[in-house]
């Protein structure tokens, strides 16, 4: 009888951080799937342009390194996305810069 009370107690603790973990994994896939997708609109959309241009204008694409360039402006948003998503995950509380006046505050 006490193996039920013990399992409930169990499922009452795990169930909503499963929940949670879930949920967050979720949310990550989602935005990651998302992600993906933009950018090969986007680098398909940029790839599809220079193809339509002109010989001359390829080749000075060609040897100004236009697709390294491309790369690593699309490396340099994501690295963006994922910094910005790591600073609000590890500041989920953050610290009050304003505080009212009196009390510890020092009134002008």
């Amino acid at each position: 009888m006490q193996f039920l009370f013990i399992a409930q107690l169990i499922m009452m603790i795990i169930g909503p951080a499963v929940r949670l973990v879930l949920r967050m994994l979720g949310v990550g896939f989602v935005t990651y799937v998302g992600y993906n997708a933009v950018l090969d609109v986007v680098q398909n959309y940029i790839t599809q342009n220079i193809g339509s241009t002109g010989v001359v204008i390829q080749q000075m694409l060609g040897i100004a390194k236009f697709d390294v360039i491309v790369n690593i402006f699309l490396s340099a948003i994501t690295t963006r996305m994922v910094l910005t998503g790591l600073d609000k995950a590890a500041d989920l509380k953050r610290k009050q810069v304003w505080r009212a006046p009196g009390g510890t505050s020092i009134d002008a």
